[in-house]
């Protein structure tokens, strides 16, 4: 309490259950607060060390290739400077905002503590936004329902920024950035020697060894998700004052050998001043505060911003190749791979990995109910996970396809790569209307 001090506006009040995984909600908030300033680091990282390669301050790592006995140097720099800045960012950034945390804000002193539960309509009246740190243990808390549905009576007046976040997130997003940037690492590091196809054949297979874990472990967290959020849904319905969960009450009011007086009691004259009865504040859960958790935690596990932060070591891994055909083709713009390979890094980047993600979360969302023995769980889980190969297989068939088809040999890079781009902007469009018909379907 002492490390609090006085502010006349508060930016964010944060609300989140003791119960909950206390490093999960640590790594979530670095995340939100870090991760933007972690990701213009990186992609402005990447962008410099392309520049510095380009104009030979760089060198080049041989990889083993030769072509009319003229060794062939690649760039792997964008991939580290990117990957090194994200993460000194990400960990050592310190944003400055006013913020409300219970823990730091509240006294453990009983009469100001008493003082300020009842101080908390002032408290939450002068927040600009309230950020909700959600696992499944926030929904059982009486005091993490009191203060959305405070805050929102707050706000009735007013614009309300309420920002949810599951604290599995923080967690997932990290765990994506790190796989995608070690299946990068092979692809811009590995020699590439095209007389040894085995050694070529066991670098994709890592990669594809990393990518089948990584979606294992992610559907299996998605599944568990959903069935934590239809648990939530129930016990909004049937939410209940009296009977929602209090920490003086589950410890018996007794905290140090000594007797501590009920939050329950305090609370109940807080929300008969708020909502005029225990009955209208009750009806707000079961209907505005379930429609709320329900839409923001079903439909944004991922925001596309935070999808493209995840995978940005695919966009660096390809500015790293057009970093290469740059500096070793001296011909022209047009007839050189460097454009050509920033644009099917964008269009895998920009198109293809937000649908991939659509298609996690869908079917994360449509097989979420477990199966009775752990035998057929670890099945099923195995089958929803592998439905992420078929969108795989169909961008690495089509990237392949244009590469090596002979037709296309005297077609400039740049227009195989359009071609490139316009099937991802098809298969893009084409998976947002199955995926959309297949939600309609569902509910």
């Amino acid at each position: 309490y002492f490390k609090s001090q006085g502010a006349l506006k508060i930016s964010t009040f944060w609300s989140h259950s003791w119960h909950g995984s206390k490093w999960n909600k640590i790594i979530t908030l670095i995340t939100i607060y870090n991760g933007p300033a972690a990701a213009v680091s990186g992609m402005v990282s990447a962008v410099v060390a392309v520049i510095l390669y380009c104009f030979e301050v760089l060198p080049s790592l041989d990889r083993g290739r030769e072509e009319d006995g003229i060794s062939y140097g690649y760039s792997c720099w964008s991939l580290w400077f990117g990957f090194i800045a994200t993460t000194l960012v990400m960990i050592f950034w310190r944003p400055r905002k006013g913020i409300f945390l219970d823990r730091i804000c509240i006294s453990s002193n009983e009469k100001l503590k008493a003082e300020a539960i009842f101080s908390l309509a002032g408290l939450l009246k002068h927040s600009d936004s309230m950020l909700i740190l959600w696992d499944p243990t926030w929904t059982e808390r009486l005091w993490c329902l009191f203060e959305l549905a405070a805050f929102l009576q707050s706000k009735k007046d007013q614009k309300k920024q309420l920002l949810i976040r599951p604290t599995l997130s923080g967690p997932l997003h990290i765990s994506f950035f790190l796989v995608s940037f070690a299946g990068m690492i092979p692809i811009n590091m590995v020699p590439m020697d095209v007389s040894e196809p085995i050694l070529m054949l066991a670098n994709a297979g890592g990669v594809v060894l990393c990518a089948s874990v990584a979606s294992y472990v992610a559907m299996s967290t998605l599944r568990s998700y959903f069935r934590d959020l239809d648990t939530m849904k129930q016990q909004l319905l049937r939410v209940s004052f009296d009977t929602s969960r209090a920490s003086c009450c589950d410890d018996g009011h007794r905290r140090g050998g000594r007797r501590t007086p009920c939050d329950r009691k305090i609370l109940k004259e807080c929300v008969k001043q708020w909502f005029g009865s225990q009955e209208t504040f009750e009806h707000t859960l079961r209907s505005e505060i379930l429609e709320i958790l329900m839409r923001d935690l079903a439909k944004r596990v991922f925001t596309t911003k935070s999808t493209l932060a995840m995978f940005m070591p695919i966009i660096w891994a390809f500015m790293d190749h057009a970093a290469s055909e740059e500096r070793f083709y001296p011909g022209q713009f047009w007839v050189k791979w460097t454009g050509a390979a920033m644009l099917e890094g964008l269009s895998i980047w920009l198109l293809f990995m937000p649908i991939l993600k659509d298609v996690l979360v869908l079917v994360g969302e449509v097989t979420r109910v477990r199966p009775k023995s752990l035998l057929m769980e670890v099945i099923k889980n195995s089958l929803a996970s592998m439905t992420l190969l078929l969108p795989l297989m169909i961008v690495m068939g089509t990237y392949v396809g244009l590469t090596f088809i002979p037709a296309l040999y005297d077609f400039p890079p740049l227009v195989r790569s359009g071609i490139f781009f316009a099937c991802m902007l098809l298969y893009s469009t084409l998976t947002r209307c199955i995926a959309a018909g297949i939600r309609a379907f569902s509910s």
